[in-house]
């Protein structure tokens, strides 16, 4: 008795195509983000802190004062630039350069009317664009966190290092550290996503949400919960305890349980590229206003 080949359902093709799509836009868009002469600023932004702790630690090797140093002191050191440079103008900076050109770039270089014209549903753009954004920020920034991390502690002597890391809180620092990277990359690339498509220039919106942000945390509980960086906060592994930095930041006093903390970004990165694929499909291209 011969079997008959079983046909495709219509449901499955329209599922291939649409993941045939997305997977050939997201490599070209992820080749496009990794290699460009306009996202050099970028390697930068990402790799000062490295940069800065690495030589710390190079001097303090050369001139032999390790033991004027100590973990917890570093430790803390490392928590603070963390949320003041590498967190807030380091990520935040940076997902605004490689989100917001997604397609405003296709706007300036006159090449958003090809995927328009093409067989392509507005979801699937706005998707594979996105996950290439996120994917190449959180390489960038997640490399750029371990070279920070590990450079922190570079000057002091192996096993002291080890028992850090294996025997006390050094991995799960770290662990802590590489989520709230991946999911500031997820959240704020999702807004600046929109931002790309919403407005001509998106810089005057950027520089907005950046002020809500760093105000964030001095604002009443129950406005925290609108900004992302309230949530980042409350993921924090090392608590700030130094009276300046502390007010600098505006480190949380009621931080979110780790489960409302983790799923929130998830969930405004969903709802974010819900309304840029709405925005996307609304919008016209005429590049003589652009």
């Amino acid at each position: 008795m011969s079997s008959a080949a079983i046909p495709a359902s219509p449901a499955t093709g329209t599922f291939a195509l649409r993941k045939s799509q997305t997977l050939s836009i997201f490599w070209m868009e992820l080749k496009r983000n990794f290699i460009t002469k306009r996202g050099f600023w970028i390697y930068l932004l990402a790799a000062a802190p490295a940069v800065v702790v690495w030589m710390h630690s190079i001097v303090t090797m050369q001139r032999g004062i390790r033991g004027r140093h100590d973990m917890p002191h570093d430790t803390q050191i490392l928590a603070v630039l963390f949320q003041v440079f590498f967190l807030r103008p380091g990520v935040f900076f940076g997902c605004l350069g490689i989100f917001t050109y997604l397609f405003r770039g296709e706007f300036v270089e006159r090449s958003l009317h090809y995927y328009f014209l093409a067989p392509v549903r507005r979801e699937v753009l706005v998707i594979a664009k996105y996950f290439a954004g996120a994917v190449t920020a959180i390489c960038f920034f997640g490399l750029a966190m371990l070279a920070t991390f590990f450079g922190m502690y570079a000057h002091y002597a192996q096993f002291e290092v080890n028992q850090f890391l294996y025997s006390g809180p050094g991995l799960g620092q770290l662990g802590w550290y590489m989520v709230i990277t991946s999911l500031a990359c997820l959240a704020w690339g999702s807004v600046f996503l929109w931002m790309g498509i919403r407005f001509r220039n998106p810089i005057i919106p950027a520089v907005v949400f950046l002020t809500w942000e760093s105000v964030n945390a001095f604002l009443p509980s129950w406005l925290k919960r609108v900004g992302v960086l309230h949530y980042l906060q409350s993921l924090t592994p090392v608590l700030v305890q130094e009276k300046g930095a502390g007010a600098l930041l505006g480190t949380t006093e009621e931080p979110e349980a780790v489960v409302v903390a983790i799923v929130a970004p998830i969930l405004i990165s969903v709802a974010m590229l819900a309304l840029s694929v709405w925005q996307l499909r609304r919008t016209e291209i005429s590049y003589s206003t652009d």
